[in-house]
């Protein structure tokens, strides 16, 4: 659902792309190393599909960082993109509406009609700083969900924080902390955007008043401290889901990529 019924003006299309760039900056403060996740997502796919058009879904894919770097990375690509938030997909589509590569859904992975408008195979499902909003018996669903979704050969890849234990392991827990806050700070102490900050400025966009509030609305009362789930817990229930290979393919301290093929 988009809030424009004609071309998007050019203006409104540059102010998305602003805040596009906005919002990598603020994720990057969150994540260090944010690029070298990304690649190591293109790498993945590049050697699965070295000869054919890649074909994938991107879960949560917020305001597109993930898509627009897809497209540049691989031109010969297709891709679908779903969101339940109705502010970053309406940015989404007003950067990539005119994409012939792109499709762009609003669809709550929380409830499984989100995939009601999602046919075909895919090459690679993937999802970045995303799924650990969902609740984990929701988790799994999903995981069995996208299962049936890849064709033979193909790959879920989930880049995420992905905490270390409390008890077992509360060394690497505090070091990666440490950095977490450094690396925050080097970003936010410096006029980046942290998260509340960006928030503010995308919601004051007058030409997204509408998807403002029926944003306001899906998150209303919704709980966002979701119990957290190990790497272990995502690697047996892929595994569980039908996947034949589960494991990581890019790690800084407690920030995974984890791969899991079919």
């Amino acid at each position: 659902m988009t809030e424009t019924t004609g071309p998007v003006p050019s203006e409104r299309i540059d102010l998305a792309q602003s805040l596009l760039l906005r919002w990598d900056a603020q994720q990057t403060g969150f994540i260090r190393h944010r690029d070298l996740r990304f690649e190591a997502m293109v790498t993945v796919i590049r050697n699965i599909c070295p000869n054919k058009k890649p074909r994938i879904l991107d879960l949560a894919c917020g305001p597109g960082s993930l898509i627009g770097l897809l497209l540049k990375s691989i031109p010969d690509i297709e891709i679908i993109g779903v969101d339940k938030d109705p502010l970053l997909i309406t940015i989404a589509k007003d950067i990539f509406g005119d994409e012939d590569r792109v499709t762009l859904l609003e669809a709550d992975l929380d409830a499984p009609s989100w995939l009601d408008e999602i046919s075909g195979e895919f090459d690679a499902v993937v999802s970045t700083t995303a799924l650990h909003w969902l609740e984990p018996h929701i988790l799994s669903r999903v995981y069995f969900e996208i299962a049936d979704l890849i064709r033979p050969g193909g790959v879920f890849m989930n880049g995420d924080h992905l905490q270390y234990d409390e008890h077992s392991q509360s060394t690497f827990k505090a070091i990666a902390k440490q950095d977490d806050k450094d690396a925050q700070s080097a970003s936010f102490d410096h006029g980046v955007d942290n998260w509340e900050q960006w928030w503010d400025v995308a919601e004051a966009v007058p030409d997204y008043a509408c998807a403002v509030t029926r944003r306001k609305v899906i998150w209303e009362n919704k709980n966002t401290a979701m119990p957290k789930v190990t790497l272990g817990y995502h690697l047996e229930t892929l595994r569980s889901a039908g996947f034949s290979q589960t494991g990581t393919v890019w790690q800084y301290l407690d920030d995974y990529v984890l791969a899991a093929f079919r």
